[in-house]
């Protein structure tokens, strides 16, 4: 279907329903289901922790979107990749074999690299612990209290890197004085070739141990069945995702003055679920073009049908801890002392071939990544003139990571050797990271206050890493003995925003921003990638209209970044490539408009324009068969970033109907429209993502005494189809491959939620 013809169902869907909202409804109402009918009519609070303290979203000089955990489950969103459905700045593109391995784009620019040596350009953050890699945040959205998206550069109170911004996740905490539990499951199938079932079930208890004491126990557990129909009988291919996994939380609150938390959590994923790809294109001169048709498999943008041989499977093991000790001492100054720790690794192998061709014989290995944090902050008391918080910051880590290839590229070997084409690799990155930050506020006046804040930044990183042929006639990557580098860097980052409040409602601010990311080690060429910086300047206005029943933000920004680190392919080598591609900039305007007509309805819409572009990337690789290619190398100077759409509009509601005898019914309807994009830096026409536009519903029917829900929904009603990522099939350069995404086909579903 047409991104014009979604349009047009998007309008007949909303003159059918009275509302059009989720993504932020209950984030503003902060109600469960059936209390909207006795709510005043105005846009309740919205509280978030952009500041690392808690305070109105409207009085943050941050372009922030809150999205609460009623609205995330409400909205089927399972994993850091759905999040993109909720927030118009954001964008998701899955470059690991597991679709919770996401790397976030904000703004338009993120880290596109599978390469585990480098950190990503938009940090997550979970429970306040920064997280070095993407795959630490593979967490399933069972427990959650918010998800804030913030744009821009964070890197001041939230950790090590943040250079375009952050993604911060708060589960919830134990309840004082309260027990009672709640269980939930959903099920849907989706409209593809293997009638893909997703099912997911969870289980979570609240126990007041005494008076200041609590605990709180999460337990799930999802079964999906494989996202693409595999065609060739292969009982080694685990195209599904199984998950089982849970957390704990203790909460001990002697006083109003110390507060101690304790928290674990841990998931065992077994199956590659959206991480295997499909051939999205092959020209007349590839085989894959006569032997892939010929079993069914046809190749094509929406094609979801996979021939794989080999052995492929993907298993994964995540999790970590911390401890938090808050107090607050007499004169109001509280001291935070935050101690974490988490882990993942993985085992996996893959038919990298992507066909039923014997080219390849095996491709796999294994990830290791823990890190260890460490933060003590000071913070002042508020609501003086001048209030301010200090920390210091460590972090050591450790990522390492083997490969085996063995390819035989249909011939047999001669005597003395295992295969045709080999790779035995290793490498070992060590990362230390020592930082001392503060961030003040200072109120000229009642109206006008400036803030400032700084962050102090000593890194380490040192590497080794090691190659052979693995038993091949030639080494897929040159061969390097054992050795290793390790390199410095410091970085002196800071921000400045001026605020004024016009009157209680209205406040416009201005800021300036220099934001940082680490360096890294090209884990396959072993060469240093230098730190990624960000010079940022932003306007904006957060105001409140009509009583409090309108709500509208706006802003407007402009951020530099030099030495970007990117990731590229070179068909000659067959080799990615990772470097610093020199300058690029990403300038634009997003508006969010928060409504709530009635105290049944609640209305939301966000729309971001992003103008991301190269300003100085001459080293690009080329595509197969680019004109502009000299050399090897193209200059993808002025071309837009990948995964960078111009356009993105999120419009959702939500409107709840009593029916007597405690019984109500909720409606919700949830558009979200982008236009297209490409997944590669040099423009490969072949890697181009259409416009899109998704629509969502869902009816609920909720009895408010028994403490139950039923919900029927369709999530992308309009069967609007788009891929998680693209890029050039690694043995065909002409060809290209494509990662699926659940989100790219209709689901039909239901949805049980009893509370006790």
């Amino acid at each position: 279907m047409t991104s014009k013809n979604s349009l047009l169902c998007a309008t007949a869907c909303l003159a059918l329903f009275p509302a059009i909202a989720t993504a932020q409804s209950s984030a503003a109402a902060g109600a469960q289901p059936g209390e909207g009918g006795g709510q005043a009519s105005v846009v309740e609070e919205i509280i978030v922790t952009a500041n690392r303290r808690a305070e109105r979203l409207q009085d943050v000089p941050i372009s922030v979107t809150a999205i609460a955990g009623e609205t995330l489950q409400e909205r089927g969103v399972q994993n850091p990749e759905d999040l993109s459905r909720l927030a118009p700045s954001l964008v998701t593109q899955n470059n690991a074999a597991n679709a919770q391995g996401t790397n976030f784009s904000i703004r338009g620019v993120g880290t596109s690299s599978f390469q585990r040596s480098v950190e990503p350009s938009v940090a997550v953050v979970i429970d306040d612990i920064t997280l070095i890699r993407s795959e630490l945040a593979v967490i399933n959205f069972t427990d959650l209290a918010q998800v804030e998206v913030l744009n821009g550069p964070q890197g001041f109170l939230f950790g090590k890197n943040a250079s375009a911004g952050l993604v911060n996740i708060r589960t919830r905490d134990p309840e004082l004085g309260d027990s009672g539990g709640r269980l939930f499951s959903e099920y849907g199938q989706l409209n593809n070739s293997n009638n893909t079932s997703l099912f997911r079930a969870q289980g979570i208890a609240n126990l007041a141990i005494r008076e200041d004491a609590a605990a709180r126990f999460n337990l799930f557990y999802v079964k999906n069945s494989a996202l693409q129909d595999n065609v060739v009988p292969n009982p080694a291919f685990d195209g599904g995702l199984e998950q089982i996994g849970g957390s704990g939380k203790l909460l001990w609150q002697p006083s109003d003055a110390l507060r101690v938390l304790l928290s674990a959590d841990y998931m065992d994923s077994q199956g590659t679920g959206g991480g295997v790809a499909t051939l999205r294109n092959a020209t007349a001169a590839s085989p894959l073009s006569i032997v892939l048709p010929a079993i069914g498999v046809t190749p094509g943008v929406d094609n979801d049908r996979s021939a794989y041989n080999g052995l492929t499977f993907y298993d994964l093991k995540v999790g970590g801890g911390q401890a938090r000790i808050d107090y607050e001492f007499d004169s109001g100054f509280r001291l935070t002392n935050i101690a974490a720790y988490r882990g993942f690794k993985t085992e996996q192998a893959f038919d990298a071939d992507y066909s039923p061709l014997d080219l390849v014989q095996f491709f796999g290995g294994g990830i290791s990544t823990r890190q260890f944090s460490e933060e003590l902050r000071l913070a002042s008391p508020v609501g003086g003139r001048l209030d301010y918080q200090v920390g210091v910051f460590v972090l050591q880590a450790r990522v390492r990571e083997s490969n085996l290839l063995a390819a035989s590229l249909g011939q047999t070997p001669p005597p003395g050797f295992t295969t045709v084409l080999g790779s035995d690799s290793f490498w070992r990155q060590n990362l230390g990271s020592y930082a001392v930050y503060g961030q003040g506020t200072y109120r000229f006046t009642d109206r006008l206050s400036l803030t400032a804040g700084a962050r102090v930044t000593h890194e380490t990183i040192d590497m080794r890493f090691e190659n052979t042929a693995g038993g091949g006639v030639a080494p897929l990557l040159p061969i390097a003995p054992d050795r290793s580098q390790d390199r410095k860097e410091s970085n002196f980052s800071w921000r400045t925003t001026l605020q004024y409040d016009l009157n209680d409602d209205w406040m416009i601010y201005g800021t300036a921003a220099e934001g940082y990311k680490g360096p890294g080690y090209a884990q396959y060429s072993f060469s240093y990638v230098k730190p990624e910086t960000s010079t940022h300047f932003e306007i904006g206005s957060k105001s409140q209209l009509l009583d409090r029943k309108l709500t509208v933000n706006v802003s407007a920004y402009n951020t530099d970044f030099k030495d970007f680190q990117a990731q590229s392919i070179d068909f000659t080598t067959l080799s990615f490539l990772l470097q610093n591609a020199g300058k690029l900039r990403t300038r634009g305007a997003e508006v969010q408009v928060i409504a709530r007509p009635t105290s049944r309805l609640t209305l939301n819409a966000g729309v971001a324009y992003t103008d991301a572009r190269f300003r100085d990337f001459q080293g690009d690789t080329c595509y197969v068969g680019q004109v502009d290619c000299v050399g090897g190398a193209t200059d993808s100077s002025g071309r837009r970033l990948p995964n960078a759409p111009k356009w993105k509009g999120v419009f959702d509601a939500s409107y709840e109907q009593p029916l007597g005898r405690d019984f109500a019914a909720i409606f919700n309807v949830g558009v979200v429209a982008q236009s297209s994009y490409n997944f590669l830096s040099n423009g490969d026409p072949d890697a181009l993502q259409g416009g899109v536009t998704t629509i969502d519903l869902g009816v609920t029917l909720n009895q408010t005494a028994q403490n139950w829900s039923l919900r029927a929904f369709c999530r992308n009603c309009t069967d609007e189809r788009y891929v998680a990522t693209v890029q050039g099939h690694p043995f065909f350069g002409a060809d290209h491959i494509q990662n699926l995404s659940v989100g790219g086909f209709r689901q039909i579903g239901v949805a049980l939620d009893l509370s006790f």
